[in-house]
């Protein structure tokens, strides 16, 4: 899988603006609104499939550790086939896009041990993680938001990435943006899910 490129922000280092504020807010919301979100997650629902993943899904069949090896007890395959829409992978799932789009400008990015630079290739499906690897995951992101967003200027967020990242030819700011939304659509999948159980969070 391919590194984050570098923004080429060699053009004007330009100032920081109301945008930058306003996208890292919303960074900082909806990491909040996660973590409310899964704390509200009861231990029975932290495995629990989000909705029904089919072999018909050409996404997810057949699921694979991190080695690319698939599962050949037959019993192990349809959990980790389920797995691949379990809360706990919905959150990891997330987290991993938003650490890795919050690193646009390091060459050699990598997630936080125990999550993998693998887990989010082909039919990989981890190992489950527990909450608190979990929230530790948040709280890295929190920083991410914090150390990108403290110096960013609008001349650095209009700069294209370059290659190897997997946006290269599109600006930071679009990336950024694009980023908070896939987070915002994840925490919100996972908080519809805990509806449906009945279940409110603590601030609904």
């Amino acid at each position: 899988m391919a590194s984050p490129g570098t923004a080429d922000t060699t053009e004007g280092s330009g100032t920081a603006t109301a945008w930058c504020s306003v996208v890292a807010a919303q960074y900082r919301s909806t990491l909040d609104d996660l973590a409310i979100v899964l704390r509200g997650c009861p231990d029975a629902l932290w495995e629990a499939s989000i909705y029904e993943v089919k072999k018909t899904d050409q996404w997810a069949w057949p699921p694979t550790d991190r080695d690319g090896q698939p599962f050949d007890d037959p019993a192990v395959r349809e959990y980790k086939l389920q797995a691949s829409s379990a809360v706990w992978r919905t959150a990891s799932h997330a987290l991993w896009f938003t650490d890795l789009d919050l690193s646009t400008t390091e060459t050699d990015w990598a997630p936080p041990a125990p999550f993998s630079r693998g887990d989010e290739d082909g039919y990989v499906v981890p190992p489950t993680y527990s909450r608190d690897q979990v929230f530790a995951y948040i709280d890295r992101c929190r920083r991410k938001v914090d150390t990108l967003f403290a110096d960013l200027t609008d001349d650095q967020a209009a700069a294209h990435l370059a290659e190897p990242h997997r946006n290269g030819g599109t600006s930071l700011a679009a990336v950024l943006v694009q980023g908070v939304v896939h987070l915002q659509l994840h925490s919100t999948q996972i908080r519809t899910f805990l509806r449906s159980h009945g279940i409110r969070c603590e601030d609904e």
